[in-house]
């Protein structure tokens, strides 16, 4: 691909045209005892009707009905879309095609993280198809990070779990849970090692072994930052004027905001520039980049002189190769076929690396240095193909 804009930008594009999220209430969902939901002087609220599930998942529309502004950050973010954005689908379908029926577990656990306790692979029901949609994570009572393979414990009743203490709800029951503010509740996710050890995905590990943990910096600090807005929906309760955003903030301008580049030293000989480019981690807890080990770091150093331009670049990323000491591209590959780290040089948090540049040039010919950083990804995604094959042909003249 060349478009080098960030990945983030260009799915949000690539959504925007192409995708319609389709999400139904889950299937058989038994009506809570609360048909509407009343505000504080116990009057029913009108045009508000409330389906919780008692007994199993519900769907984000309904959560959507009372918590509105949590429901349309969520509705944004990359959770949202785990199931259905172009990337996942098709490494998704490349994974089926190769392993068939080991590929949804495996995929699933994270991108549609209700089938592993409804059972719903083949994600018949429209709440497994909400992806990591609310319920899955108010429904979670315990993280077990050496359990890779099934590492939350959930609770599907009518009880709804989260940072607000001694909060209450007509419409279900609420339980405080410290757990929903750490690091650890998206480490299930957020780490993915192969059964045969192999480090695919490590950024909550990132993050444990790095300065943000020490300090109590928790995911949540930088991706559920408070925003204004509600809660509930003031016609229902009354509730502070802050919420934590539900969208993640994956979007490129926090992209942008984790590296800096800076030229910190210049100098001349008669045929020849030399540049230090300091390139530092301001601004992530984890590694840079971090996520699928496909996506790398670029830093461009260009120096432009009377006549001509030179350029040098510097990578960073983490490759992986198989058992055959082959190093792997594609996403599918590497989440199926990966057995080792072949190098990783990506930046860690607060860490500065210094790098020289020299470029040769013309006996005191005039010079200026630039360095920039690219954030680089190329998936494969489906699209579209035309077929116009010449069936056949016949010919005839006439005077």
């Amino acid at each position: 691909m060349n478009d080098s804009r960030p990945i983030h930008s260009r799915v949000l594009a690539l959504l925007a045209v192409c995708l319609f999220l389709v999400v139904s209430p889950a299937s058989g969902s038994a009506q809570s005892a609360a048909d509407s939901p009343q505000d504080e002087k116990g009057k029913t609220l009108t045009g508000v009707k409330v389906e919780v599930n008692p007994n199993g998942y519900t769907s984000a529309m309904v959560c959507g009905r009372c918590h509105v502004d949590i429901y349309n950050s969520w509705k944004k973010s990359m959770h949202a879309f785990s199931l259905s954005n172009p990337i996942f689908d098709t490494a998704y379908m490349q994974a089926l095609r190769q392993v068939g029926d080991a590929a949804k577990t495996e995929c699933l656990r994270c991108h549609a993280p209700m089938t592993m306790f409804n059972q719903d692979l083949d994600l018949k029901e429209g709440v497994s198809r909400e992806g990591v949609a609310c319920d899955f994570c108010h429904t979670v009572t315990a993280v077990h990070l050496d359990n890779p393979t099934r590492p939350y414990e959930v609770d599907l009743s009518a009880v709804k779990r989260g940072i607000i203490k001694k909060a209450g709800s007509p419409a279900h029951d609420v339980a405080y849970s410290e757990l929903h503010g750490t690091s650890e509740f998206c480490g299930g996710c957020h780490d993915y090692i192969r059964p045969d050890g192999a480090p695919i995905m490590t950024t909550y590990t990132e993050w444990r072994n790095g300065p943000y943990a020490a300090e109590g910096i928790q995911c949540q600090s930088c991706h559920m930052t408070l925003s204004e807005g509600s809660v509930v929906a003031k016609e229902i309760k009354k509730t502070g004027p802050e919420f934590h955003l539900h969208s993640l903030i994956h979007d490129t301008e926090q992209l942008r905001s984790a590296l800096a580049v800076e030229i910190v030293e210049i100098s001349r000989q008669p045929n020849e520039v030399t540049a230090v480019v300091r390139v530092e981690n301001v601004g992530s807890g984890h590694m840079i980049p971090t996520g699928i080990p496909s996506r790398e770091i670029v830093l461009d150093v260009e120096c432009k002189f009377d006549g001509g331009t030179r350029a040098q670049e510097r990578r960073y990323r983490k490759v992986m190769m198989n058992d055959a000491g082959e190093v792997l591209v594609n996403d599918v590959d590497i989440m199926l076929r990966a057995t080792s780290v072949a190098s990783d040089n990506r930046i860690a948090p607060r860490e500065q690396r210094l790098e020289t540049f020299t470029f040769k040039l013309p006996t005191f010919a005039w010079a200026k240095v630039t360095a920039s950083l690219r954030y680089v990804y190329s998936p494969t995604i489906l699209d579209r193909a035309r077929f116009d094959i010449k069936m056949a042909e016949a010919e005839a003249s006439v005077r």
